[in-house]
């Protein structure tokens, strides 16, 4: 008997204690020392504020909390507590207080001293801002007290590197205050105190946000911090007061407020091909995870090829009988290093004849974060002009964004690729919720610069394959690593987010998810995962993806299927509470399947029991999904 917490998001520990607060028009929450998701009514205006502490590695020290007290009233509130950040060598206390005033003012404060002498990174307040706000107007105030206006990057901007120093947006640098448009007529003030604040685009690395960060990493780093220094800043928050006043007239807390809508639209969009990687542990299919995977119609299976390796002839044999066992292609990840000539030479001879299944090659060197020209004249050269060939990154799209394809690059190339995850900066449920959205927007920006090249989004997973500054293949000793919520009922939300919103960005031809079987695999064993039910309803169904839009996709989000007259929805609560749900764009007569913590047991190790049961009638367009479930809903009309 599986725990439902388990079940649920994959851990049996409680998530982290959310409180609501009110600082009058302004509405938030309080979590483990952060405040989120501060709204104005319903906008958005501030996703996140937080104390970051990195040592020198960028590892980020969990935030310990003692002594906290709470004053909460109707339209203001008061938090104050002790925070400990302890990793390797850095050991920092502080003193936390948030304010929040009645007049729409939040204060923010924290005030520490280092209880040794370590070296750090970053050490202090993060804003980050909604994507809602790309485009928008914002007006900067720098340091020197001169005031810029600016906008909003619509698209991802690049993390630009010159001369070794990584640049912020261009002009969010250099800050001492920021002012941003919220709603018509609604305009927030962000104050900073006791540090230098810039910007980045943090949907580089697929998160939901753009983060205002202090110290400027123009400055040398890691920074000493000795024993007994003491470091305390601000940040000041407020709106104006005008349309906080009619804000309050009108009222925020209207009948229904509870109540999500989910839309369906008109447009629709192809969805890419759907693959997955081998195991790697090295484990080849049973027959019965081989007839189960089937039915999930997989496009492909990556498997990775260090060309330097002697082993490579056995991974890729291995991957060869997988790939017929699925009736499926390969998708091939050849690295190569300095001696790619010899590598790649030995790779063509060592496949001669054989009519192994291709659909496409990724190339990359493993020492470089973008596959350089000379390696792919070369794969070219060696593989033939037959071959489907990839370019691009084995890491994240900000490295193809920051280094953009030439035009000799795009002459040697059939398409480009690079991969995702949600935790480059944060691990938490909230945020990996955020993720998917962001997921969307890297196939919008992409499609900006590819000249219409196809693309494959290799991998698609929840946990970060290996060290974030390595772009070769992943090391052997990485595979046993896996993050639990692969198996959990929030898993597969988020696998249902992540196809919708990189199915609607309109660009992306094939996309990688996870792998086969295994802890990071769809399936382990004998037994599935809830995520599985997500492919096996997709690829059951088929048909296009609909445009879809949600009135808080960070609570409820989904996919929609249409094949002619017919509909289906999948549609996921991101939360682990209920949500009541109003779904427009569905017929008369519909029929509903949920998969939820109480029949999720039931449906990993009776899969097809659980998919043969009969649907149940919907009444009316309103349904009510409990914590992280995930309802298809089948229309005919």
């Amino acid at each position: 008997m599986i725990s439902q917490r388990i079940l649920l998001y994959g851990r049996d520990e409680p998530l982290p204690e959310q409180t609501p607060l009110r600082a009058g028009p302004l509405a938030m929450i309080y979590e483990n020392g952060d405040l989120r998701y501060i709204r104005f009514g319903r906008h958005e205006a501030v996703r996140r504020i937080y104390i970051a502490a990195r040592d020198r590695a960028w590892g980020t020290a969990p935030n310990v909390l003692g002594d906290v007290h709470m004053d909460v009233r109707d339209a203001s509130f008061e938090v104050h507590y002790t925070c400990e950040n302890r990793l390797n060598d850095l050991d920092f206390i502080w003193q936390g207080r948030i304010t929040g005033h009645a007049n729409g003012t939040i204060e923010f404060t924290f005030d520490g001293v280092a209880r040794r002498t370590f070296l750090r990174n970053r050490l202090g307040f993060c804003v980050l801002h909604p994507t809602a706000l790309a485009g928008r107007s914002a007006s900067i105030e720098k340091v020197d007290g001169a005031v810029v206006q600016a906008r909003f990057p619509r698209h991802i901007a690049p993390q630009m590197i010159v001369d070794g120093v990584i640049k912020p947006v261009a002009p969010f640098d250099d800050m001492r205050g920021l002012s941003y448009a919220v709603a018509p007529g609604v305009t927030l003030h962000i104050a900073f105190e006791g540090e230098v604040f810039e910007m980045e685009d943090q949907r580089n690395w697929t998160d939901g946000s753009y983060k205002t960060y202090c110290t400027p990493l123009r400055l040398p780093f890691p920074v000493e911090v000795k024993e007994g220094e003491r470091i305390a800043q601000k940040i000041t928050l407020h709106v104006n007061s005008e349309f906080r006043i009619e804000n309050e007239k009108s009222g925020s807390r209207k009948s229904g407020a509870g109540l999500i809508t989910f839309s369906i639209l008109n447009s629709q969009f192809s969805i890419p091909q759907v693959g997955m990687c081998v195991a790697r542990n090295g484990k080849s299919l049973t027959a019965e995870q081989a007839k189960r995977l089937r039915t999930l119609k997989p496009a492909h299976l990556r498997v990775d090829l260090p060309l330097w390796q002697a082993d490579w002839k056995i991974r890729l044999k291995r991957a060869a009988r997988d790939a017929a066992a699925l009736a499926t292609k390969l998708e091939i990840g050849l690295f190569v290093s300095d001696d790619a000539e010899n590598e790649l030479k030995a790779f063509a001879r060592g496949i001669g004849r054989a009519t192994l299944p291709i659909a496409r090659y990724l190339v990359f060197h493993r020492n470089e974060n973008r596959t350089g020209e000379r390696w792919l004249a070369l794969a070219r050269q060696h593989l033939g002009k037959q071959a489907n060939l990839y370019g691009g990154t084995n890491k994240f799209f900000t490295e193809l964004n920051c280094n953009r394809p030439s035009s000799a690059m795009i002459e040697l190339i059939d398409g480009l690729c690079y991969s995702c995850n949600p935790q480059v900066h944060a691990f938490d449920n909230a945020s990996l919720v955020e993720s998917p959205a962001a997921q969307g927007e890297t196939v919008r920006t992409y499609r900006t610069f590819a000249r219409g090249k196809p693309l494959a989004i290799t991998p698609i997973t929840l946990k970060p394959r290996w060290s974030l500054g390595d772009p070769g293949p992943e090391p052997d000793e990485k595979m046993d690593e896996f993050d639990p919520r692969q198996m959990s009922l929030f898993g597969a939300c988020w696998t249902a987010a992540s196809l919708s919103h990189v199915t609607q960005a309109g660009g992306a031809t094939s996309v990688t998810y996870y792998e086969t079987i295994g802890r990071r695999g769809i399936m382990d064993g004998a037994h599935v995962f809830p995520m599985y039910h997500v492919f096996a309803d997709v690829a059951e169904f088929g048909g296009r993806a609909a445009q879809t839009r949600s009135s808080d996709g960070l609570k409820v989000d989904g996919l929609a299927l249409r094949k002619g007259k017919r509909l289906r929805l999948l549609l996921a609560n991101m939360t682990n509470e209920p949500q009541r749900v109003q779904v427009k764009g569905i017929g008369r007569r519909n029929l509903v399947r949920m998969l939820h913590a109480d029949n999720a047991e039931m449906a990993m190790h009776e899969p097809e029991a659980f998919r043969a049961q009969p649907a149940s009638r919907l009444d009316g367009s309103t349904i009510t999904l409990p914590p992280y479930a995930i309802a298809r809903i089948d229309s005919t009309s």
